[in-house]
């Protein structure tokens, strides 16, 4: 008896010690979480698959599911995707660590962290029929659920919107995206609440935003009726609207959220509330002179539900741009009037701008500057030789002398353009083009930098400099003005490679010359009202062009039925 149970010891340690040498070469071959659930022969194997194959087929034919009676967005996808596995079930939680079911859902249920809406990743019809799903809708939830992924992956990594076909003289190029290759990152990940986490933008602009969106939507807003414009509060000034501003830059965060236990009796606009209204003014990219003028109340007459939709538009926008990594990047902000120069996102120039007047929209596009012309001429664009240049030249043809403009005809140049009867010239009969002489005069000053595109646009230095004192800068027909061109021109040429006499040569020249790039530099001019400021806070610019209205709208709409990217 003592031998037998000897053997049988013996028998179970080899049992044992195989199996974990099997397990332990499994391990070795296979990912920690196995994508495909293992094949069967099982008659219930071979219905699941049966099941999911005719669900698809069924949604191609009908537009939603059999049973939960759901629309996918991607079913073309899911098609090919569980066809390459033999229509086997993708999310069983027996075979993960942690339920994926929930792991999804709880993502989900704070998506609106993104300025996204659940409805769009069917976070409903997950949470009543797929935590216990009934048979016969398994396979479905199934379905359902790496639908909900491939949506959402999407709009994390590219944005929701499709801006291009939504908003006027826009084109933002589209990074591709493998679908495939997302749902399988998703399943093969040991937990799919972390697949999200590494997926969704992490740049301190994009996470400033969403944490300050979470806070304020947390926060009970107080009534907010519109404070008077008229007239302004200046230092010392005793005024009854300076309760309804102190509450609210105490809302915001400029003054102390217990000030008003300090504050005198009737309240004086003086010494903590004008600081904190020089503050309020530098976030919102106003004249911080301690005025409450008109642009100052009406920024603070903006209310924090209308703050949190130009929030839910900004997040959507540095989307658009998440899979674009450059290690040179010059970026023009219209609405803060500001154009920043970065490496490895690193910023290394900042300046302001001036750009297009509401009449004449600076677009919004992205390129590359391949070359910089130095002591230009102006070809004056027809547009605005007709509609600005003509009526002055017609009132005092001596301007074009004056203003060192030759005029020519087709392409020769007509020696004395005193001669022609302006007043007979008309904007549907204007055959002449106008171009301005290079000199210190020059609408191009010093130089421009160009990036040709169909908009015909481009960077360049001004004389006007003194319009660059204003707080709103919207005075060019399109092209963006630059207050210190030639600080942008060394560092474009150094990162090319020039060295600094190779740069003082070309400056020298003092005819018309162009600069080739060897590395054309990209150039991103992009809309963002709202953004993370280097002093970490929150800064707020005008909706110059009435954008944000129009996108916030498309970003309410369900992702089905709006123009996506």
């Amino acid at each position: 008896m003592d031998c037998i149970r000897g053997c049988n010891f013996y028998l179970k340690v080899i049992v044992l010690s195989a199996a974990l040498i099997y397990c332990q070469t499994l391990s070795a071959e296979m990912p920690p979480y196995v994508l495909l659930e293992p094949e069967t022969n099982t008659a219930d194997g071979s219905i699941t698959e049966m099941e999911i194959k005719a669900n698809l087929e069924f949604h191609q034919q009908t537009g939603f599911l059999p049973h939960l009676g759901v629309a996918l967005a991607n079913s073309s996808t899911l098609y090919g995707f569980y066809g390459l596995r033999g229509f086997r079930r993708l999310w069983s939680p027996l075979y993960r660590e942690q339920d994926p079911i929930q792991e999804l859902l709880k993502y989900l249920r704070q998506v609106d962290s993104h300025g996204l809406l659940g409805s769009d990743y069917h976070l409903q019809p997950l949470t009543e029929h797929c935590q216990l799903p009934v048979p016969a809708a398994i396979t479905e939830c199934d379905l359902l659920q790496s639908d909900a992924i491939l949506t959402l992956s999407q709009h994390l990594q590219i944005g929701k919107v499709n801006p291009n076909q939504l908003l006027k003289d826009t084109e933002v190029g589209k990074p591709t995206t493998n679908l495939s290759d997302l749902l399988t990152r998703a399943a093969s990940m040991p937990s799919l609440f972390d697949y999200f986490k590494e997926i969704e933008p992490h740049s301190q602009d994009y996470t400033g935003l969403r944490n300050y969106l979470s806070e304020l939507r947390s926060r009970n807003a107080p009534q907010w009726p519109e404070i008077e414009l008229q007239p302004s509060i200046k230092p010392q000034m005793i005024d009854h609207r300076l309760v309804a501003i102190a509450e609210r830059l105490m809302f915001w965060g400029d003054l102390p959220s217990d000030w008003s236990y300090l504050a005198p009796s009737p309240m004086v606009y003086e010494d903590d509330l004008i600081r904190a209204v020089e503050h309020f003014q530098k976030r919102h990219g106003l004249e911080a002179d301690g005025v409450l003028g008109k642009k100052t109340i009406a920024a603070l007459n903006i209310t924090p539900q209308q703050r949190i939709e130009q929030l839910v538009v900004n997040l959507e926008q540095i989307r658009w741009h998440e899979l674009k990594p450059a290690n040179r990047l010059i970026k023009v902000n219209i609405p803060s009037f500001e154009l920043v120069a970065l490496i490895n996102n690193e910023e290394q120039l900042r300046m302001p701008v001036i750009v297009g007047q509401l009449e004449r929209q600076t677009p919004i596009f992205e390129d590359k500057i391949q070359y910089l012309v130095l002591n230009p001429n102006w070809v004056v664009p027809w547009e605005l030789a007709t509609k600005d240049k003509l009526p002055l030249i017609q009132e005092n043809p001596q301007y074009l002398l004056d203003n060192r403009f030759s005029v020519y005809l087709n392409d020769f140049k007509i020696e004395d353009p005193m001669q022609i009867d302006w007043k007979q010239v008309t904007k549907s009969r204007f055959p002449y083009r106008l171009v301005q002489e290079p000199g210190a005069d020059n609408a191009l000053g010093q130089v421009k930098f160009m990036f040709p595109n169909n908009y015909e646009v481009y960077l360049h230095d001004t004389p006007a400099k003194s319009l660059f004192k204003n707080d709103i800068r919207a005075f060019s027909s399109g092209c963006i003005r630059v207050q210190e061109p030639m600080e942008l021109l060394w560092w474009i040429l150094r990162t090319n490679g020039l060295s600094d006499t190779d740069i003082e040569n070309q400056l020298n020249k003092k005819h018309t010359n162009t600069v080739s790039l060897p590395l054309p530099v990209p150039i991103r001019l992009e809309y963002r009202t709202a953004y993370w400021g280097l002093d970490q806070t929150i800064q707020f610019r005008t909706d110059i062009y009435q954008r944000d209205t129009k996108l916030y709208q498309a970003l309410q709409q369900p992702a089905t039925g709006i123009l996506l990217r």
